[in-house]
């Protein structure tokens, strides 16, 4: 079988989880059942070139004639199932394309992959934030999010409506990563939950890349540096209630909101910070013993899979459904009530206290993250395939 997948940026598996599982869900579908990959994107990325070891064949998108690419690149190459990896708006707005080109060529079927929490455009920002976007950051995207807060939430959930309408229209079938989703998702376009399907984030690492590497007093973040959504300033507010002179945190990851938490560090005077900047974070994960997730919402939260894979005890807020799919708390990392910062703080103290349960936590999570192996999640995309 020959799959076409379409992202936003070309596949570069350390700039983002969507890259990143893109990568993973083609390498195992090329290794285990001998499928053949091909990357289509829209932009190239600054920070690194599509690997070449998982796709046939890479092209970027043109600004013109993009119904004419699409068609010709599928016709090429023999596509039998193009999967666009939606979430951002450029492959959610590319849906409209992508159904004119595959209804140009004969037995293609088309799915959208949404890779984010339906609804997370109405998830408020609080305002110093907010502010500081408004002056620092993309001043368009801030005042986007500053209308939909001040407007009644009917309207504003009619605004982003459109978002989810189009993509379920477009496709044969709308893949969601978890089944807390798809009432969030179908709130949206009052569809037939027959047209929906879900599979979990597979696991990002193979097996044989876990090194049993002596844990450190480390603490980690691996994230995009994104206040809007990843809401590192938590993660820093939380260092500030509970480090300990021993412990460290480590920030890997990159974004526009990186000098803004840099300065906060330094104002908040917080010790034992460093921020890595873009880096492989398998070593990380490795060495740390206590992960930080403090997103106000994720799609599904690949860090934490991939921390719970390294042994690395994930603490979590409640903010998404699908946190419940991947953290049973208090056995294999522990779930906080949302925007709590005193009880974030009070649980990681307890964890850097007790080496016991710490202990404890880190031996689940190896063992309860392997229900999403890339072998067990591999097979329900190919079942999903052969039946589209």
């Amino acid at each position: 079988m020959n799959i076409l997948f379409v992202t936003n940026k070309n596949v570069y598996p350390l700039i983002g989880g969507i890259e990143r599982i893109t990568y993973s869900v083609a390498e195992a579908l090329r290794n285990i059942y001998g499928m053949h990959c091909y990357s289509l994107y829209t932009q190239e990325n600054k920070f690194g070139e599509t690997t070449t070891d998982v796709f046939e064949e890479k092209e970027c998108l043109r600004e013109k004639d993009q119904v004419e690419q699409i068609a010709a690149y599928i016709k090429k190459n023999a596509i039998e199932v193009v999967i666009a990896q939606g979430s951002d708006a450029r492959v959610n707005q590319l849906m409209p394309q992508l159904r004119e080109a595959v209804d140009q060529c004969t037995g293609v079927k088309l799915l959208f992959v949404y890779h984010q929490m339906p609804g997370f455009e109405l998830v408020p920002m609080d305002v110093p934030t907010l502010w500081h976007r408004l002056f620092h950051g993309n001043k368009s995207a801030a005042l986007r999010q500053l209308l939909i807060q001040l407007l009644p939430s009917s309207i504003a959930t009619k605004l982003v409506c459109e978002k989810y309408r189009v993509p379920y229209d477009k496709a044969d079938k709308v893949v969601l990563l978890s089944d807390g989703f798809i009432a969030q998702y179908n709130h949206f376009v009052g569809g037939d939950e027959s047209r929906y399907a879900v599979i979990n984030n597979m696991l990002s690492f193979p097996a044989a890349a876990i090194k049993n590497e002596e844990k450190q007093k480390e603490v980690l973040v691996v994230s995009r540096l994104d206040e809007r959504q990843k809401r590192i300033k938590h993660a820093l507010h939380v260092w500030r209630k509970a480090n300990q002179p021993d412990w460290y945190l480590r920030i890997v990851g990159y974004g526009e909101d990186a000098q803004y938490y840099q300065k906060l560090a330094q104002k908040w005077q917080l010790p034992n910070v460093s921020f890595e900047g873009i880096q492989d974070p398998l070593p990380y994960y490795q060495k740390a013993s206590i992960f930080l997730m403090v997103s106000a919402f994720e799609g599904w939260g690949l860090t934490l899979t991939e921390a719970q894979q390294c042994g690395c005890v994930p603490i979590a807020f409640d903010s998404y459904s699908a946190v419940h799919d991947i953290i049973d708390n208090d056995k294999n990392g522990i779930i906080v009530p949302e925007g709590d910062i005193d009880a974030y703080a009070h649980r990681l103290q307890e964890l850097m206290n007790n080496p016991e349960a710490l202990q404890r936590l880190s031996d689940n999570a190896r063992k309860d993250c392997l229900r999403y192996s890339r072998e067990n999640i591999a097979k329900q995309w190919k079942t999903l395939l052969d039946n589209l």
